[in-house]
This record gives C-alpha cells, structure tokens and sequence, in this order.
C-alpha cells in the first residue's frame, strides 16, 4: 500500500511553482526550480492531483536541458495552446512535445495511487519487441496530431522489467525517427538516465 498521509504542497504552492517555470530561464536556473520543487512532492501527489501534472512534461524537459545545449528554455502556459515547452538555441525557438510511454496495460501512477495494491512485474523474456511497438505505438499517436509546428518529440520511456537488450531499442527509434521525420524536427528518447 502507499501512504498517502504525508502533507502535500497546497494549490497556491503549486500554481507559484507551475508558473515560475513558464518565464524563458538559463537551463540551470529551471533544473534548480524542478529539483526543489521535485522534492517536496510525493509520488502521490504527482499522479492523484491534475494541478501537479505540470511537473511529468517539466522533469523531462529538465533532464533534456542538463543533457542538451541550450541557451533558455521555459514550460508553456496551457492557455498558450502550444506545446508542453520551449527551448531557445542558436537565435531559434524551438517547441517541445512531450510523451510518456508505459508498459502495456500500466496506467500512469497507479502504483502511487491511495490504497492500491502493489502489482507484481514479471520478467518480459520480449521486452526488447515490447518496448519498441509501445514506442512505435505512442509515436504515431503523437504524431497523428498534426502539431502547427514542428516540434522535438521528448519520449519519457517509462517501462518497467529486467532483461538483457541488445541493440533493437535503439534500431527501434531510428526507424522512428526516420518514419515521422515530417512530424517531429528530432525524437529523443529518456530511458532512465540514457538518452537514445
């Protein structure tokens, strides 16, 4: 079971939060809000209260700024009705969509869910096969938008399970990026502390 019983950040907390993020920031000073801010909020926080939601597209797109070059980057205000961020390089603005993929049937969360039961994960002797057709699952969903722009596609790739894999994850996204090259300016794909 997971205890829920630890205070929780109030909604003015976490509306201050949500909108110091979406001001145009050095990558570090928004990695150092989402590192704080990250902190204090419990996993069932996180997945139980749609106003925490912000920070599943703002700790991706942390990780991506600690990774990747960038001069600024910002959250976008939902009322914008842009993408989940913005990153600025070279004089250029450039939108980020983000996408989570799961383990077939896992639903986001609800193993941080009050009173769930805790489900058991079973070794996938397929998860190489697995993991590249939820990829090739939530890609085309993504791409199949039809986004105004063209933004980088940043897939958090949240699948649980043990196993050796070889190279076909990474064969995977290349075949993808090559698939929706008309969709997406770039795809990158988080894998816990990889990038693909």
């Amino acid at each position: 079971m997971t205890d829920c019983a630890d205070r929780e950040p109030s909604d003015a907390e976490l509306s201050a939060a949500h909108e110091a993020l979406t001001s145009w920031q050095t990558p570090q000073e928004f990695v150092s809000k989402v590192r704080a801010f990250d902190s204090l909020v419990k996993s069932s926080t996180l997945f139980n209260r749609a106003n925490a939601g912000f920070l599943l597209d703002a700790i991706p797109i942390a990780a991506f700024a600690k990774h990747r070059a960038v001069q600024s980057v910002r959250l976008v205000r939902q009322r914008e009705r842009l993408n989940d961020g913005q990153f600025r390089s070279a004089n250029e603005t450039i939108d980020i969509e983000v996408t989570e993929i799961l383990d077939p049937g896992r639903k986001r969360g609800d193993e941080y869910r009050c009173e769930a039961e805790q489900s058991v994960r079973h070794f996938d002797p397929q998860l190489g096969e697995t993991i590249a057709h939820q990829l090739a699952k939530g890609i085309k969903k993504k791409a199949d938008k039809g986004y105004t722009t063209t933004p980088l596609l940043l897939v958090y790739l949240n699948i649980l399970g043990g196993g050796r894999l070889g190279g076909e994850i990474e064969i995977a996204i290349e075949r993808l990026r090559v698939e929706h090259a008309n969709a997406f300016r770039e795809i990158c794909v988080l894998w816990g502390t990889k990038w693909c």
